[in-house]
């Protein structure tokens, strides 16, 4: 141990004394010294993830300042997850490691990107400045929405991959290689792929530089903790790094072990004093390594072991198990509530617990990352397990969309099948007499469209007062049933004075209840139509450069920003064509006729569009790209004003 890491260690150790109360029974009172460190860690008893869950407050420091605190969540490889708070020293100390291991493969180059990929609903893209080499940017690329694309567009998307430095969990590249691996020379290879977050095996590893031409790497991080240890080589051996982490061996009375003994794997955080977890056990096992490394590093080194037996759920054709840490990890990250997994001959089935099916990526990258781990001749398939038995289930339950109103899965906007959901209001809508027709709209109506953002609108056409009590009520009620929904209860005539949204009803109408026609929607004049185009024109051009012009650009959404900026050019785009007698107004269609009819700046709007999709990582907050988005917008809508 350096001197370094033994002076981190007795300051996490003298503040947990003086700060944190579960700690304050169990240290000594007396300062915690460069010399006594070590002694007194070895006095504590090893902390286990139920521990944590029991103490977490008694955990969190009384000094410091929590709203500059981040919260993490683990992966419940147990039951609930674990949520771990981490300080802004923690936070920089683990991006700096990570900048360390990509310069060591790299070299200390200036301007490499740096895109951490998910398939996570939950996860947000974003793009920020790093503080490392001049130029380096840190981006995340929530791939979920992309992965609905056909694939000849996906093979699009992942050109971004190019020329970057990649981090993803191992379940994701090898979801990735499962699906690119057909055209491997149609992909242009990134500079460097870094696995982490899940344990790392051979066959995932030659998977990955198969088919992407790079070279791979691996670092052996915890959600707790952070960055642990990086990998040396090919040799499956990590360098623990000491800057951030203490690391142990230790058998069942928590002893730490000697070189080459298997035994369960301490570690003590360095950076983070807003939750010290000393001596805590993070569910893996491995040995340590002892002698000098061929690569010259001095320092501890660790091997991690493949599985503990008796975590293991089932065990492939090629004697590899499959731990339940391996999945947990990766069913978090895909919301899929998983209840057991069994092998039928070749053939592995995972069992789960959800108000609906798995979704297509959700199936796709269970079977990817089970495939890398038991072997890639077993068929992998999912099996849905209902939360209660059907006969207890309402008729007209309200379709699940992920996130919708949970505590345990907030934000998340994903959208059930347009069938589905139409299916649930109809049953909702039988029997109103004043209903005369009912339709869905939207880009929730095409997965290859939908964003975060994205609503699901519902146009409720009647023959009496839209704005009753009666009526008010029951679009509550349905709106607070179904996340994102919007219910519009409307009469025939209010519709027709709204050329545009009579026009999107009727283009892109999923029906639900009659017939809009027979209910008195008709399309609009062209004189109509362009008339209203005028008019919103001049009032989207204000809304676009106010928002241009804002005091501080660094501080908005640059994602937010791409998704209102291809809103409105496609709205101005959808007034063009319907002046010029072409009823069209889905959103990929209205781009695909913008692409061929030589529309100004058409690149710029469809780069908008897919960044506003997530379909392209955004730019960072209050770059010339993402003022882009918004120069190119308003100069859209001003070409529709100028030729209206």
């Amino acid at each position: 141990m350096t001197n370094s890491t033994t002076t981190a260690l007795a300051e996490l150790l003298d503040h947990a004394r003086r700060h944190v109360p579960y700690y304050q029974g169990l240290l000594p009172q007396a300062p915690v010294t460069h010399d006594s460190a070590l002694a007194v860690l070895r006095r504590l008893p090893l902390l286990r993830r139920d521990e944590v869950r029991r103490e977490r407050p008694r955990l969190w420091s009384t000094a410091g300042d929590p709203l500059r605190w981040r919260t993490v969540h683990t992966t419940g490889t147990t039951g609930a997850p674990l949520e771990i708070v981490v300080d802004e020293t923690a936070q920089r100390a683990e991006l700096a490691s990570l900048l360390r291991h990509v310069e060591g493969r790299v070299g200390a180059r200036s301007g490499f990107a740096l895109l951490h990929l998910t398939l996570h609903l939950a996860s947000v893209s974003r793009t920020s400045r790093a503080p490392g080499p001049p130029g380096t940017r840190l981006s995340k690329w929530n791939l979920s929405r992309a992965w609905q694309l056909p694939d000849e567009e996906f093979l699009g998307t992942v050109e971004e991959l190019a020329g970057q430095v990649i981090t993803a969990m191992p379940s994701v590249m090898a979801a990735l290689c499962d699906r690119l691996g057909r055209w491997p020379e149609r992909l242009a290879p990134p500079l460097l792929i870094v696995l982490s977050g899940e344990h790392v095996t051979p066959s995932v590893r030659a998977q990955v530089a198969q088919v992407f031409r790079c070279p791979v790497t691996a670092l052996y991080t915890l959600a707790e903790a952070g960055i642990v240890g990086h990998e040396c080589g090919e040799a499956g051996t990590y360098h623990v790094d000491e800057t951030g982490a203490f690391l142990e061996v230790v058998g069942d009375g928590g002893l730490p072990l000697p070189g080459g003994v298997p035994g369960a794997i301490a570690v003590t955080p360095l950076a983070n004093h807003a939750m010290p977890l000393i001596r805590y056990l993070s569910g893996d096992t491995g040995v340590r390594v002892d002698g000098p490394c061929d690569c010259g590093r001095p320092g501890p080194r660790l091997r991690l072991l493949a599985a503990r037996s008796e975590r293991v759920m089932v065990t492939g054709p090629n004697g590899r198990g499959l731990r339940m840490i391996d999945l947990a990890k990766l069913c978090r990250q895909l919301d899929l509530g998983v209840a057991r997994v069994i092998r039928e001959g070749d053939e592995v089935v995972v069992e789960h617990r959800d108000e609906r099916p798995a979704s297509n990526v959700q199936r796709t990258v269970v079977a990817a990352a089970i495939r890398s781990l038991l072997g890639v001749e077993l068929t992998v398939r999912t099996r849905q397990v209902p939360l209660v038995p059907a006969a207890e289930g309402p008729t007209t339950k309200a379709p699940r969309t992920a996130g919708a109103a949970s505590a345990e899965r907030p934000g998340v906007p994903a959208f059930p099948a347009p069938e589905e959901m139409a299916a649930w209001a109809r049953k909702l809508l039988a029997g109103e007499r004043d209903v005369l027709a009912a339709a869905l709209t939207g880009s929730a109506l095409d997965p290859a469209s939908v964003s975060r953002f994205s609503d699901i609108d519902m146009t409720v056409v009647v023959d009496g007062d839209p704005y009753t009590a009666y009526w008010r009520s029951r679009a509550t009620t349905m709106n607070r049933h179904v996340a994102t929904l919007r219910v519009n209860v409307t009469r025939a005539a209010a519709v027709t004075r709204t050329p545009l949204v009579a026009c999107r009803l009727l283009s892109e109408r999923h029906p639900v209840v009659g017939s809009l026609e027979q209910a008195g929607v008709a399309w609009p004049t062209v004189d109509a139509l362009a008339a209203e185009g005028r008019f919103w024109a001049q009032a989207t051009e204000s809304i676009l450069w106010t928002r241009l012009t804002a005091p501080d650009r660094t501080r908005t959404d640059p994602l937010r920003d791409a998704w209102l900026s291809s809103r409105f050019c496609l709205d101005a785009l959808r007034y063009k064509f319907l002046c010029e007698g072409i009823r069209v107004t889905a959103a990929r269609s209205v781009l695909r006729m913008a692409a061929r009819s030589g529309v100004p700046d058409v690149t710029g709007i469809t780069h908008a569009f897919a960044v506003g999709r997530e379909h392209r990582p955004p730019p960072g907050a209050g770059t010339p790209e993402a003022d882009r988005f918004l120069l190119d917008a308003l100069s859209c809508v001003r070409w529709l004003g100028d030729s209206l």
